[in-house]
């Protein structure tokens, strides 16, 4: 019965959107053209080269040094390795979806278990320093305000990391490092993981652009941000709330980053052969969390 119904809502679904496309075409083509803008202004220009970089750290054996450097805390605090530890710095400074691609990379190469593969990738998918301060930061009034969303949001990740510690499991024993060291190999592969991007991108900018058009009013606003960050913010930072909300609701939708974003995670948790399934509990909490800190603080914030 249950599977019964889940296919008959899967296709009215499908059929809403497809008669959207159908008879909004001008709408969802104007949608999608500024989902490709986001792809050649953002993600081609700062997703696509730090993914080399990415790859190149963890193909090198680097990402695991760095995370060493950090693996008491990292240990005794969330339960991590040494090479989940470095996933997790790169998780803080390479933005969406860094986390995941290091986390489904290690965990093909045997550098980390599934358990620790599985938690690791539920908080380590977070903004670039650069977006939340020369994005959300624009869009919320300062820059100041942008790297203290930034800093929030990293806080957030590492509460949910400690919720989370002794979930990582056993250790992998397997830390034989392979060859497989290239700066092709590198390229192509963040360029087909690129593509994936701004294919959700794309989709979830036609979504967003559909939802916002509702006759309802802040549902129509929520709901984009939930979807695609960045259209959403946008809308969110234009919706005429007060200055102290939409700061605060701009830090949470940060936080959360999108079903756009959990859609990457997804996929590259699929490829890899595990489950994110923390990753949208942490991210609601995150969420939550992010709102309540930044709106608690915002009246001691000076600009």
């Amino acid at each position: 019965m249950a599977k019964s119904i889940k296919y008959v809502l899967t296709v009215v679904l499908i059929g809403i959107f497809t008669a959207y496309l159908l008879f909004f075409g001008a709408q969802s083509k104007k949608d999608a053209a500024e989902g490709l803008s986001v792809c050649g202004n953002v993600i081609l220009t700062t997703v696509f080269p730090f993914s080399v970089a990415a790859q190149l750290l963890i193909t090198s054996g680097v990402c695991g040094r760095l995370g060493s450097l950090i693996k008491a805390p990292a240990s005794f605090l969330f339960g991590l390795s040494p090479a989940g530890a470095g996933v997790l710095l790169l998780g803080f400074i390479g933005g969406y979806p860094s986390g995941a691609s290091g986390a489904s990379e290690l965990y093909k190469r045997g550098e980390i278990s599934k358990d620790e593969a599985e938690v690791v990738i539920s908080y380590t998918n977070n903004a670039t320093p650069a977006f939340m301060i020369n994005f959300i930061g624009l869009l919320s009034g300062s820059s100041k305000l942008g790297l203290i969303c930034y800093l929030i949001n990293i806080l957030s990740a590492l509460l949910w990391a400690f919720i989370l510690r002794k979930k990582t499991g056993k250790r992998c024993v397997n830390q034989t490092k392979n060859n497989d060291f290239s700066f092709i190999s590198a390229v192509t592969s963040s360029a087909f993981s690129t593509v994936y991007v701004c294919a959700f991108v794309i989709i979830f900018s036609v979504i967003s652009g559909a939802f916002s058009r509702l006759p309802l009013p802040y549902i129509s606003l929520i709901l984009p941000s939930l979807f695609e960050i960045t259209t959403g913010a946008v809308m969110l930072s234009g919706a005429g709330l007060s200055v102290r909300i939409t700061a605060a609701a701009l830090c949470a939708a940060a936080s959360f980053s999108g079903l756009c974003v959990a859609s990457q995670v997804f996929s590259a948790a699929e490829n890899a052969g595990f489950c994110a399934k923390y990753y949208i509990p942490g991210k609601i909490f995150q969420a939550f969390v992010s709102f309540f800190a930044l709106y608690l603080i915002y009246p001691f914030i000076t600009y």
